[in-house]
């Protein structure tokens, strides 16, 4: 989608409306001389009055290739915005080449890469909280912080939405999008200002720190799975395979989940699980910190002693954080007042403010396809294998379920088997 808006001087008074035909498939232009308004009518007001609209145009993604050309042919009015939401691409080549188109239509600051979980109070304030408080900057570490789970599992399923989610599974649509952008705002060294520069220089600076995943990574500490039939509260859920418009022979995930390290100065030795799944027993939509256990209690406690766990959660949005002490395991909860404006318009004030603070740069596009994928090159290849969970369960089985005792294998793992590891090389 993309919006513009010129000096109101000096204008022609022409606007160019589009409207999608049916299935949103292909789409017509249509051009008037006098003062239009967006709903492509002509108003019977001045042409200084409305002159400032100049139209908006929406697409899907995979039209891009058409729409851009025509629209480097013809220009676009001074002013103009490009607004994009998620996926920028299907891969790193083809977020590259959109790249390339956008750039032969507006410059980088006109063009709006939107996704609303930067606009979701409880991930500004992953942000907020660190800056503003004394208390976790200093242990906002490695050598305090063990592991950060980012997670949005869900316990819907698919909900009639396989002609879209069939095609992209839950690594593209969840995982490289709004769960990197949340690792960013995560793991980010403190900016100097929140401005669009500022900001996302340093959400750059984390998605380029993010050490690739070599095949062996990728077979280890990646999982892919999808849903069979179950039962969700009150409701039966048929087997993704079986949801109308799914393709079985796709093999599309509903659950993905991936495991990251940060290559840099602050975060070397924590792990970063991001984590999304459907058709799970319950909703759990939170950012998990993790501390690090204390080195010795005095007191006598045996048995393994819990983390402290700083809660961030996106849906319900909340705050909590879990303390060890000597007597119950102390919880603080703290849930965050509704902004005043939901996520979605937050993004189209800041569109028409013209400030793209929150939305994503084009490098950083193309970071984030750069991270996934030799992920996404090993599933296809299937070193990973697709695993399956019933619908309303917590997701699959861990991989490594040992019982008490020495660990024994009888069979080599399925990654030993399509890499030829040896059971025993001491790496597993």
């Amino acid at each position: 989608m993309g919006s513009g808006s010129g000096s109101p001087t000096g204008s022609t008074g022409r606007a160019v409306t589009s409207r999608p035909r049916p299935g949103g498939r292909s789409w017509r232009r249509r051009t008037t001389d006098g003062p239009t308004s967006p709903t492509g009518r002509t108003s019977g007001r001045s042409s200084t009055a409305t002159s400032r609209w100049r139209g908006i145009w929406r697409c899907r993604p995979r039209s891009s290739h058409r729409w851009s050309p025509r629209c480097a042919r013809r220009g676009l009015p001074a002013g103009s915005r490009i607004v994009l939401e998620k996926p920028f691409g299907e891969d790193l080549d083809g977020a590259r080449e959109l790249n390339a188109r956008l750039a032969e239509l507006v410059p980088e600051q006109a063009v709006f890469r939107v996704d609303h979980f930067l606009a979701m109070t409880t991930v500004q304030n992953v942000l907020g909280s660190r800056l503003a408080n004394r208390v976790l900057e200093p242990l906002w570490n490695s050598t305090h912080i063990a592991e950060v789970e980012i997670v949005w599992d869900e316990s819907l399923a698919l909900e009639g939405r396989a002609g879209y989610y069939d095609r992209v599974g839950a690594l593209k649509d969840m995982v490289q999008n709004h769960l990197l952008q949340v690792l960013c705002l995560v793991a980010m060294e403190p900016p100097v200002a929140l401005g669009e520069r500022d900001l996302r220089d340093r959400k750059v600076d984390v998605l380029r720190s993010v050490r690739l995943l070599t095949e062996y990574d990728v077979v280890h500490r990646t999982r892919r799975a999808r849903y069979t039939a179950g039962r969700i509260a009150d409701r039966d859920v048929p087997s993704y395979t079986d949801e109308e418009g799914v393709d079985p022979g796709r093999g599309t995930e509903t659950f993905a989940e991936v495991e990251l390290e940060l290559d840099n100065w602050r975060w070397v030795g924590t792990t970063f699980r991001l984590r999304s799944g459907k058709g799970l027993r319950a909703d759990r939509k939170e950012v998990a910190v993790r501390f690090r256990q204390v080195p010795h209690l005095p007191f006598g406690h045996t048995g393994e002693v819990e983390p402290n766990v700083l809660r961030f959660g996106l849906e319900p949005e909340g705050l909590t954080l879990d303390l060890m002490g000597t007597g119950a395991r102390a919880g603080h909860l703290t849930e965050l007042e509704p902004a005043e404006l939901p996520a979605y318009g937050r993004l189209l004030l800041d569109v028409l403010r013209g400030d793209p603070a929150l939305s994503i740069r084009g490098d950083e596009a193309e970071e984030a396809w750069r991270v996934l994928t030799p992920v996404l090159t090993a599933w296809e290849r299937d070193l990973v294998p697709l695993e399956e969970y019933p619908a309303g369960s917590d997701g699959p089985a861990p991989r490594h379920a040992y019982g008490p005792g020495p660990v024994t294998r009888e069979a080599p793992l399925h990654e030993e088997s399509v890499l030829g590891t040896a059971a025993d090389d001491g790496r597993s």
